[in-house]
């Protein structure tokens, strides 16, 4: 019974169900934005004015995502990584950035997150509304029949508050194992928007990589997972196969140097004096 009861006791729960509650209204204001974003510009390509609609939609929906990203990261703690987007560097920044979005898997994931947003939003929605309906339904029940309103369960009419109070049973279910279900539900939605949002690009974990190198001087794999865990952060993202697969492309490219003593592998940046690092991999 505690273990069915302490959601109640965990703001954890409110949030998630914060959330559940906002995916309709969200889902809708992503979808359409971005279908009618992506819809003009493909539309006036002929004209080209639809470059610039499609540049600014790609804009816009990296900004949602962003806000989507901060959204399911603080009210349903999914694993975000806490890298930020490499800004682009040297002249014509505004270009630079852009080709680095058009070129970016982020960029794509991102629009099909705010495509897929409205129908798991709908989703969201509807299994929050329900429950909670369900778990009030024997508050509600009475009154609705005290007052001359009809309802229904299954194809019985019910009509009186004697015959009402069948949803008591039904309701004292939901009141216990309700927040237990939205807590599941909102295990789901965050894998989702991890799966999607939670992005770390090759290029970004190599930079990230040699600046741990550059840091430490020499370290081995184990090292460079625990700092990178406290720069990114701990998901998905962020795996030791990852960083592993990060550090043998770096080798390979003679950007890092490794020893190897007996079982144990030490990394260092290949060439420190030349400015030649992992942040330029």
């Amino acid at each position: 019974m505690t273990w069915l009861l302490s959601p109640y006791r965990e703001g954890r729960t409110y949030r998630i169900l914060l959330y559940l509650l906002l995916g309709l209204p969200l889902g809708v204001f992503d979808f359409v934005l971005i279908v009618t974003g992506l819809s003009l510009g493909l539309g006036l390509l002929i004209t080209l004015l639809g470059i610039p609609v499609l540049i600014a939609t790609i804009l816009v929906g990296h900004a949602l995502a962003t806000f989507e990203r901060r959204l399911a990261w603080s009210l349903l703690d999914a694993p975000m990584p806490r890298l930020p987007l490499a800004r682009a560097e040297g002249t014509g920044f505004f270009w630079a950035r852009l080709r680095s979005l058009l070129g970016s898997r982020r960029t794509w994931l991102e629009i099909l997150f705010l495509l897929l947003r409205l129908p798991m939003g709908i989703i969201d929605f509807t299994i929050a509304v329900t429950i909670l309906a369900l778990m009030v339904q024997w508050l509600v029940a009475p009154i609705l029949a005290a007052a001359g309103v009809d309802s229904t369960f299954g194809s019985w009419t019910i009509d009186t508050v004697a015959e009402s109070l069948i949803w008591v049973p039904i309701s004292l279910v939901f009141v216990l194992v309700g927040p237990r279900l939205l807590v599941g539900w909102g295990s789901v939605s965050a894998r989702f928007a991890t799966a999607l949002l939670g992005i770390v690009e090759p290029e970004e974990l190599k930079r990230e990589v040699g600046a741990v190198l550059e840091r430490q001087g020499r370290a081995d794999a184990f090292a460079i997972m625990d700092d990178l865990q406290l720069r990114i952060g701990q998901g998905p993202f962020l795996t030791p196969m990852r960083v592993e697969a990060t550090l043998l492309a770096l080798e390979s490219a003679g950007l890092v140097t490794a020893q190897r003593d007996g079982p144990r592998t030490t990394y260092a940046l290949a060439d420190r004096s030349g400015g030649r690092d992992g942040r330029r991999a």
